[in-house]
């Protein structure tokens, strides 16, 4: 079963949950025949780059006239954002520079020492049999 939208004759527009092969369904509205059609509602067209793009522009001199600053002030893209600082000549901060994030520390390993003896101890226990006389 899918979600698929259907449009009868006079315009109206419906969802409804059909067989995937499903070409037809009858318009809730008035009671047409209404043909299954093509839609885009579920897909995301807004801008994919990073939100934070758009706060760099605040230290962008936009009165610049080079090609690189344009292009980055008309469309903050990830793409325009690297070319902006190739052609200011600056980088990102390094994570080991201050100011820059702290470097991910991997926590030690726990103590297993022992655990495998502790578990086959407890299954035994559990699963003994007694005989008894």
């Amino acid at each position: 079963m899918i979600l698929a939208d259907f449009e009868c004759p006079k315009g109206h527009i419906h969802e409804a949950l059909v067989e995937s092969g499903r070409k037809a369904a009858r318009c809730p509205a008035c009671g047409r025949k209404a043909r299954r059609i093509i839609s885009a509602g579920r897909v995301y067209t807004g801008n994919q780059d990073a939100p934070w793009l758009k706060s760099v522009l605040e230290v962008v001199d936009r009165d610049s006239k080079a090609p690189h600053v344009q292009a980055f002030v008309h469309n903050p893209t990830r793409k325009n954002y690297h070319a902006w600082m190739k052609g200011e000549g600056i980088r990102p901060m390094d994570h080991t520079e201050h100011g820059g994030p702290p470097a991910s520390r991997k926590p030690p390993d726990p103590d297993l020492s022992g655990l495998m003896k502790r578990v086959a101890e407890a299954h035994f226990r559990r699963k003994r049999i007694e005989v008894r006389e």
